[in-house]
């Protein structure tokens, strides 16, 4: 071989060596930006508490209270997820962990605000001695005093700690009620022992509500009696998803969903209830195994304030197998002077959530007991929207849904998970044409 060819020779095979280091480096340098591009998994401590799948599964964005007044985070209209370390060392209300948040108001003003709080399941069923849960919700002026209107706490199972737990509070109308300033303090505080050595996720709820946004006489000055909605074939023989929290909760039209519960497991649905309308249920159980335990449905408006809908919870009996019932007044903004509370409870036109709730079975109980049992939830709207109905809603919601579901709990941003897709898939090509730029590039100096 003469000399410029043995040159050719080693030509090509050190720009081969060298388009091969090349393509190395770059799928190196390639696959840590990869890498980079997914967020690390957060070694979250409240995932080894977290609830199973069929739980309800507090979701929203994160905030973090505040210890103090001074410190407290400004709260918008909407949802938050925050968390609470410890609960209380005894259920005694002014034990456990209080957190505040700021709000900025106006004259004539009022403040909506809910907390729901859920412990994950017990292992083995409720105990015999089991310990309560419970969240403390009220509103402070800057000066420490209390301004609060009206409010209801533990809501739900508190007893028992099984399952949601909601409260709710209602401010004083802001320089009206002995509530002076530009800005009103949520206090809210983790109550009971359940689960009391753990941190627990809870979900806050805010809303503001416009001077005279109320008025008018009571709808009716008796309750309405209900016995229920009527019974209505569902549209699919299909087990039907509901929501694991109030931020999670679908939306369903009026009509019956086929639903199989096992012990300790929530369903949550939200459908719109309108000035002059009426919400109707049924409950009928067309499966279950002996000793199946209680079901729970209760009724919630848009800022999780309970509506009396003769719900609450039941025994699930075979000779029994019907429950049902409905709101004692078509919605109407003026209910809420009634002096009948089940009357005052149907006053917020709009979205209402429905919990369907199979209560956990006693720690004793027999095991063929926790089979899943099956049943027909029947939702109906009654009476037609009233003429001068409000458009819009009455207050100031924000955002009270959210998409991401059980991936809030973990800590995980939905949208960074979108974001690692669509970038490590134009990282990949990427890799890809170089690859090819450079075997090419090999191929022509070796034939050269």
């Amino acid at each position: 071989m003469t000399r410029p060819a043995r040159a050719r020779g080693a030509l090509a095979r050190t720009t081969g060596t060298s388009a091969a280091a090349l393509v190395a480096a770059l799928a190196l340098a390639i696959a840590l930006a990869l890498a980079g591009a997914v967020p690390a998994a957060h070694a979250d401590p409240a995932d080894e508490a977290a609830p199973p799948a069929h739980a309800y599964q507090a979701a929203g964005p994160e905030v973090s209270g505040a210890v103090s007044q001074a410190q407290a985070p400004l709260l918008l209209p909407g949802i938050h997820l925050d968390t609470f370390a410890l609960g209380g060392q005894s259920e005694d209300e002014s034990t456990g962990t209080a957190k505040y948040y700021r709000i900025a108001v106006s004259s004539g003003q009022r403040v909506h605000a809910s907390a729901t709080v859920a412990a994950p399941p017990y292992a083995d069923g409720i105990p015999e001695d089991a310990d309560q849960l419970s969240l403390a919700v009220t509103f402070l002026t800057a000066g420490g005093d209390d301004c609060e209107d009206s409010g209801k706490d533990g809501i739900g199972q508190s007893r028992t700690g099984d399952g949601p737990i909601t409260s709710s509070a209602v401010s004083g109308a802001v320089g009206w009620d002995g509530c002076p300033g530009e800005e009103l303090f949520l206090r809210v505080t983790r109550t009971g022992t359940r689960a009391g050595d753990s941190p627990l996720p809870v979900e806050i709820q805010v809303a503001i509500e416009p001077a005279g946004a109320g008025g008018g006489s009571p709808a009716v000055t008796e309750e309405i009696e209900d016995s229920g909605a009527g019974p209505v074939p569902p549209a699919q023989d299909e087990p039907f998803e509901a929501g694991r929290s109030f931020a999670t909760a679908p939306e369903a039209a009026p009509g019956s969903y086929v639903m199989e519960l096992v012990p300790g497991e929530v369903g949550v649905v939200r459908i719109d209830v309108q000035e002059g309308q009426r919400l109707r249920w049924r409950v009928e159980t067309t499966s279950q195994p002996e000793g199946a335990g209680e079901l729970a449905l209760r009724t919630f408006n848009a800022v999780r304030e309970q509506v009396s809908v003769h719900g609450g919870s039941w025994v699930m009996r075979p000779q029994d197998r019907v429950a049902g019932g409905g709101m004692t007044a078509p919605v109407d903004r003026g209910n809420r002077g009634s002096e009948l509370t089940s009357v005052a409870t149907a006053w917020l036109p709009g979205t209402h959530y429905v919990t369907l709730q199979r209560l956990q079975r006693p720690a004793d109980a027999e095991p063929a007991g926790a089979a899943p049992v099956t049943v027909v939830l029947t939702l109906e709207v009654d009476g037609e929207v009233a003429e001068d109905a409000p458009e819009g809603s009455v207050l100031e919601l924000g955002e009270t849904t959210v998409t991401s579901g059980p991936l809030s709990f973990a800590g995980i941003d939905a949208s960074w998970g979108r974001l690692a897709m669509f970038g490590g898939a134009g990282l990949l090509t990427l890799l890809g044409l170089l690859t090819g730029i450079a075997g090419m590039l090999v191929l022509r100096m070796r034939r050269s």
